[in-house]
């Protein structure tokens, strides 16, 4: 019998059935046994040891006038397994699941300040694997850019940003039930593969920043390897708005996971 996983979890969900699975799981009992053990009457222990039956948890022995139950211990097993692969790790999930438990806490500690429009600064180093040159234009050529800022079931619904001081930077996130997330900025400073410095943050409901964020690139060639980068980023966040501790806490976990993506980028062939 093929189980429906579903239907089984309903099943055993319901408190009475429940305790009838774990009488079941310690022996077979008649259906007035397992009445007597739950204290219940027959015809109504008979319709939860059918919905078990019809679920595939439960087999009813008809031996005769005696209806003997008995768990399914194979079905139970072929569920067990389903679930264990529903629990099962991949890098991917793993890495979600870390990512998200990391923010949760870092909007915990941020929403906990004591200053809360006080500054902050966020660092960032990475090696990746391309010239400076390259790595200078993945990041300031909007159609590339468009391609890795964005954090992991994000996409890019807009980019705008040119490597010319006073040049505007606007960036718009889209979630995957079509919620947009927009940032705006300017580029304080651009130096060809050097240096770069422009300011970003999220706005708000009002359409003015949230906080002040100066992001500062710093684009380093690897002395022997002309194919790599050292790029280090800091970010100084100061004035920040009331209620921005969520959008805060995100700048590092946000951004470890962008330079994961600009370096993927930047690995194509």
């Amino acid at each position: 019998m093929t189980m429906d996983a579903q239907q089984a979890l309903a099943a055993i969900g319901e408190p009475t059935r429940y305790r009838i699975v774990l009488l079941l799981a310690e022996a077979p009992r008649t259906v007035g046994e397992v009445a007597e053990s739950l204290g219940a009457l027959q015809p109504q222990t008979t319709k939860h040891l059918q919905a078990l039956e019809a679920a595939g948890i439960v087999r009813i022995h008809r031996l005769g006038r005696r209806r003997v139950a008995s768990l399914d211990r194979a079905a139970l097993a072929r569920l067990a397994d389903r679930l264990q692969t529903l629990a099962a790790e991949t890098a991917d999930t793993a890495t979600d699941d870390d990512t998200l438990a990391a923010y949760e806490q870092a909007i915990t500690e941020e929403a906990g300040r004591g200053d809360a429009s006080g500054s902050r600064a966020v660092r960032l180093e990475r090696l990746l694997p391309a010239a400076p040159a390259d790595v200078w234009a993945a990041w300031t050529d909007p159609a590339l850019a468009a391609q890795w800022w964005a954090p992991r079931h994000f996409t890019v619904a807009a980019c705008e940003i040119a490597p010319t001081a006073d040049a505007p930077v606007r960036l718009v996130l889209r979630e995957g039930d079509g919620a947009e997330y927009t940032s705006i900025g300017r580029v304080v400073e651009a130096s060809p593969a050097t240096r770069l410095v422009y300011e970003l943050a999220p706005v708000g409901a009002a359409g003015a920043p949230l906080f002040r964020a100066v992001h500062t690139v710093e684009f380093t060639s690897v002395p022997g390897d002309s194919a790599a980068t050292r790029v280090t980023l800091d970010i100084d966040v100061s004035a920040v708005e009331e209620g921005a501790a969520s959008a805060v806490a995100g700048l590092e976990p946000g951004w470890a996971q962008l330079l994961e993506g600009l370096a993927a980028v930047l690995a194509r062939p």
